[in-house]
């Protein structure tokens, strides 16, 4: 079985054909701004045709990281290393707030912040300290994290390893 995991407009595609496309237009002698209307246009359309991702072949055990142009898929697959399990565990990053509360309070900052929360699934990779994330799920989304991983696990044939602080509930 293939899993497609990620997928994501290929950047260096997406911004630089229509910078390059805009120049020859130039020294070809096409109008300033028909150049930048095309450039424009084949912006979009890198951006909505040429994608990149990674993918698995659950079956086989390889991986590749595919690009796809008009539907074609290209990219060379690879061993997948030993994989020892499925980890399903929690992830949260703090952004603090460093900007001043107002233009009239100075030396007065706001000390405001963000949690971002999310549950992570990953392959753990045999006798590394390193693993293969495979999809990000938030935190209201326990229970398809959880099945996603328990399917992994049963087509890898490892153990799940579930990782999550005491405020969320283990799926049973």
């Amino acid at each position: 079985m293939i899993l497609r995991l990620t997928q994501a407009s290929f950047g260096p595609v997406a911004f630089g054909l229509p910078i390059t496309l805009f120049f020859i237009l130039i020294i070809a002698g096409c109008a300033p701004l028909l150049s930048a209307v095309i450039g424009l246009v084949s912006c979009v359309g890198a951006h909505w045709l040429v994608q990149t991702g990674l993918e698995i072949d659950t079956t086989n055990r390889l991986q590749r990281t595919y690009y796809t142009v008009l539907g074609d898929v290209v990219g060379s697959w690879e061993p997948l290393p030993p994989i020892a399990g499925v980890t399903l565990k929690y992830f949260s990053t703090v952004t603090h707030n460093t900007t001043p509360s107002s233009k009239n309070s100075w030396g007065i900052w706001k000390d405001d912040h963000k949690r971002n929360e999310e549950l992570i699934v990953m392959l753990s990779v045999a006798q590394s300290n390193t693993g293969i994330t495979l999809q990000a799920f938030s935190i209201d989304r326990l229970q398809a994290a959880h099945d996603f991983g328990q399917s992994l696990a049963s087509q890898f044939g490892v153990p799940l390893n579930i990782y999550l602080p005491p405020h969320l509930a283990a799926p049973r």
